[in-house]
């Protein structure tokens, strides 16, 4: 039933920061190496008309690399042709900020192991941007935000309990979000505003997982949500010309909801478990006989579902079992 838009984007981005990558070991670099506790990294690159390299490895607890809460030092890199940092992590209660702006391509790395790592990188005004992030432990959090750029990436993977991921998108051209959560407790918030394509491909593994996916302004929204656990709650809203998606759900105690407005929506809705409630709406111009579908499938006890479709030539399914 879902009409897919290809997914190029995201393979073009990794092979794209993979090489230039390579191509920036030749350029302006910085480098901080620390180990111990309590260390602490500011590094600033401005004004350079080819590109700047940032390598930060920080071992130790209490490492800090910028202040989240502000995004204020860290590593800030401005106007360059090609921006690109690596930072590492190793212990507990670290926190990394990242700020890129005014450059063709931007690369950002990061990899935390330990217990309450903070991470927010900013990126704009730029060509292309890329953002990779891992996390590994408990308690980590996640901020990623991109305006104004024509392509934006962000992949983020997390393992192990109580992680939290925030992903802020406005007014670019293209934007994907990949991410990935292995754990209890988990949360993931994406919020994309003004974006021409929006891609969303979230999976969720644990107990009392929550998703939220907003789209707003946008020509296509294509979104994939996959939960396994106990006390799922998946949202997502979209304003788009064209929409997709798919929402999965294994457990008990689920909850879906997902509205959609404008033209050429689909959207799919599978719970399988207990004490399980979806809600689907779909409110838009007609452009054929058959461009709004919904279905709802439920599997298990106390299941409700509810389809509401404005317009004409909708079609819907709700099965339950």
């Amino acid at each position: 039933m879902k009409r897919h838009l290809p997914l190029h984007g995201a393979t073009l981005l990794a092979a794209t920061l993979a090489c230039a990558l390579c191509a920036a070991q030749d350029v302006n670099n910085a480098s901080a190496t620390q180990n111990g506790a309590g260390n602490r990294a500011y590094i600033s690159q401005t004004e350079n008309t080819e590109g700047v390299f940032v390598t930060v490895v920080q071992n130790g607890n209490n490492n800090v690399v910028g202040d989240p809460a502000s995004q204020t030092g860290g590593v800030q890199q401005y106007q360059a042709s090609d921006l690109f940092m690596t930072i590492s992590q190793t212990g507990d209660a670290n926190r990394a900020t990242a700020t890129q702006r005014s450059g063709q391509r931007t690369g950002f790395v990061l990899a935390q192991t330990g217990t309450a790592n903070i991470t927010a990188v900013r990126q704009d005004e730029a060509y292309e941007t890329v953002s990779r992030v891992t996390q590994a432990g408990v308690n980590n959090r996640v901020e990623g935000d991109a305006a104004s750029t024509l392509t934006n990436g962000f992949t983020a993977r997390q393992v192990g309990a109580d992680h939290v991921l925030s992903v802020y998108n406005r007014n670019n051209g293209f934007s994907n979000s990949y991410t990935d959560q292995n754990g209890i407790a988990n949360q993931i918030a994406i919020e994309q505003t003004a974006v021409g394509y929006t891609f969303h491909d979230i999976a969720q593994f644990g107990e009392r997982n929550r998703v939220t996916a907003l789209s707003n302004d946008a020509l296509f929204t294509d979104s994939a949500i996959t939960q396994n656990g106990t006390e799922n709650i998946a949202i997502t809203r979209t304003s788009a010309e064209a929409s997709n998606g798919d929402l999965l759900q294994t457990g008990e105690r689920n909850a879906a909801t997902a509205d959609q407005q404008g033209r050429n929506s689909a959207f799919s809705i599978t719970q399988s478990g207990s004490f399980n409630a979806a809600q689907l709406a779909q409110n838009g111009t007609i452009a054929a006989p058959d461009n709004n579908v919904a279905t709802i499938r439920q599997n298990g006890q106390r299941l409700d579902a509810t389809l509401a479709q404005t317009g004409g030539g909708n079609q819907g399914v709700i099965n339950q079992r």
